[in-house]
């Protein structure tokens, strides 16, 4: 048994952990109702909104720690927060408790994970490594802009691979199959994924992803991956006209769904990529014919005020929960 401030601390981290699943929950039942309606929004704001949801586990635990600091009372003098968390015993942990068994099963999951996602990463690097370090690559330029690498594979793709120096690759049987405009297009596409480091941060959202259940993961995965494509190709439409880069995409589309397998035997593939016209692409294009992206203020407000009161709704639950746990476990 430990008293003081290490007891303090364990059975705070042992809320948090109450706090992360409770959150991981809540999004995980919603998403369904939510994620496919925010398409009608700008870029900024899906994004904002994408990452605040997968992070929200998180800093709702660190806010509800916060909240149920056994100090507040010196900084917030209302009689309401003092006799929200009055739990007499923060202050003593007992390793056969139920904040022992919680803070030892977090800890187990949280090493699986890690170890899951580092094995998975590094795996697609390999499959993407060999798949390069195979080839005779030669660096392009096109137009005088930055440099692609030219790869002589019998795969229609262009992707966009690499954590911090991100490259772009074109294989040859795209390049024979499309013409100087199409090329263009691709390549601006491309750029554009470099210039916003998205392999990078498809791999960090995918990591915070990963803690949800499976079906919400790959919904907030699928939504973050549609909303760096759709990026992508409205930077191309700063120099072309939507249709022109809309019947790009769907070219490309058609060349890639004849050799889908292939394509994805041979490591084209995977959350380290970015890549040309693999990703939703009747989404895209409709998004590209008919854009149609607006800011709701209702909607925004309703955001804000959600996010805002999570950790206050969280912390009450976890309050509610804490002394429902403790009716049958031992503190």
């Amino acid at each position: 048994m430990l008293v003081g401030n290490m007891a303090i601390t364990l059975n705070l981290l042992s809320i948090a952990v109450l706090v992360f699943a409770i959150s991981v929950v809540f999004i995980a039942v919603i998403s369904p109702f939510t994620l496919h309606r925010i398409a009608q929004f700008t870029f900024g704001i899906r994004k904002v909104i994408l990452w605040s949801l997968v992070t929200a586990p998180w800093w709702i635990a660190i806010s509800c720690v916060g909240f149920f600091w056994p100090r507040q009372q010196d900084i917030f003098p209302a009689a309401l927060l003092n006799d929200f968390a009055h739990w007499h015993h923060v202050d003593i942990f007992s390793f056969t408790s139920w904040h022992a068994v919680t803070l030892l099963s977090a800890s187990a999951y949280l090493l699986w994970s890690v170890t899951r996602t580092v094995y998975i990463r590094r795996k697609q690097a390999s499959s993407m490594a060999d798949l390069i370090g195979l080839s005779d690559i030669k660096l392009q330029h096109i137009n005088g802009k930055q440099g692609y690498y030219s790869l002589p594979l019998p795969i229609p793709a262009a992707f966009t691979t690499g954590l911090l120096s991100p490259k772009i690759y074109v294989t040859t049987a795209l390049k024979e199959r499309v013409n100087e405009q199409e090329l263009d297009i691709i390549v601006r596409h491309e750029i554009a994924h470099v210039e916003s480091r998205d392999p990078l941060f498809k791999v960090v959202f995918a990591t915070f992803a990963a803690f949800f259940p499976i079906t919400a993961t790959r919904e907030l995965i699928k939504q973050f991956t549609l909303l760096t494509e759709q990026m992508a190709d409205s930077a191309v439409t700063k120099e072309y006209d939507n249709l022109d880069v809309a019947q790009t995409l769907i070219n490309v589309a058609r060349m890639q769904r004849s050799v889908d397998s292939m394509h994805n035997n041979m490591g084209c593939d995977g959350l380290q990529t970015s890549y040309f016209g693999n990703d939703q692409t009747s989404v895209r294009v409709q998004s590209l014919i008919s854009p149609v992206m607006s800011s709701s203020r209702l909607a925004m407000g309703f955001a804000i005020i959600l996010f805002a009161s999570a950790p206050l709704l969280t912390a009450s639950t976890v309050d509610s929960l804490h002394h429902i746990i403790e009716t049958f476990f031992t503190h």
